[in-house]
């Protein structure tokens, strides 16, 4: 039996050039940048929309009235304040609910934003309405035109968005997983004793049956375990060179060739490990 501990530095950081992790957010988590290419997005859109309409009309010969056209392309601006809305409302779900609860709360909210979202739009179009037209629409035939238009444009990005939330948070989660810590002690269990070793102290670990041979700087310990199980727990340092050897690679103090795709490499103890042409690939640029 082999136990794995960890020890991490203190004020240790992560330096991500693109991501931030900060509280809470989609967009908090990413540079200003980024928000604001959203927001441009939207503008471009609906700036490229009010053309359309002013070509369409000199193409038709008909009246073009810019506070009209203007009201209707609100609908793309809508996403900038009711994305942020969105993701404040998803970030306190978050915070205080989980599995099934959650879901539920986010598929609320995205629905919720979604129609709060088209009834917005539907009054500033009534508005517009009441003051350019001497017979407007109603509010009622708005709404429900806009539910049957531009509902499912709507609900599509609040779902994308509430994705992207969930990918992020994903992606934060596995970047703040102490995993690439790199543990420091093993705990080696030899029959009714336990040994605590300095990781940094393994030379090389050799295979043989079902055993392993683990030898440090001072001596060899015999423990019954798989070369293939034993390397998920060691160090980035630690490298397979034949399919009975691991070698600390830090501790390599020369490499020669065999001149036939294989290597002997001396370790720092004076042991010289054979490293396999079919394990000599990932060690170029290494100690090869």
């Amino acid at each position: 039996m082999i136990c794995v501990y960890t020890k991490q530095m203190d004020n240790y950081k992560y330096s991500y050039p693109l991501i931030k992790l900060p509280s809470a957010g989609i967009f908090s988590h990413f540079p200003k940048k980024y928000f604001i290419g959203f927001c441009i997005l939207w503008l471009v859109i609906a700036v490229f929309e009010v053309a359309q309409d002013y070509i369409s009309a000199m193409l038709n010969d008909s009246s073009f009235i810019l506070a009209e056209s203007l009201s209707y392309k609100l609908f793309w601006l809508l996403f900038i304040p009711l994305s942020l809305a969105l993701d404040y409302g998803i970030t306190k779900a978050d915070r205080s609910l989980a599995g099934v609860r959650f879901v539920s709360c986010t598929s609320l909210l995205v629905l919720s934003v979604t129609l709060i979202h088209l009834i917005i739009f539907s009054l500033i179009l009534y508005g517009v309405s009441n003051l350019i037209h001497e017979n407007p629409v109603t509010l009622l035939y708005l709404v429900y035109e806009k539910l049957s238009t531009r509902l499912y444009i709507a609900l599509s990005v609040y779902i994308a968005l509430t994705l992207l939330y969930l990918l992020v948070k994903h992606r934060r989660a596995r970047e703040k997983t102490p995993e690439n810590i790199s543990p420091t002690t093993m705990t080696i269990k030899t029959g009714k004793n336990s040994m605590i070793v300095d990781i940094a102290d393994i030379s090389w670990i050799g295979s043989d049956g079902a055993y392993l041979d683990i030898h440090t700087v001072h001596k060899k310990y015999v423990v019954m375990d798989s070369l293939k199980n034993i390397i998920t727990t060691l160090p980035q340092n630690f490298k397979r060179i034949h399919r009975s050897t691991i070698a600390n690679i830090s501790q390599v103090s020369s490499v020669k060739s065999r001149g036939n795709g294989d290597y002997d490499i001396i370790m720092d103890d004076g042991k010289k490990l054979r490293v396999s042409r079919n394990y000599a690939k990932p060690l170029k640029g290494l100690i090869l």
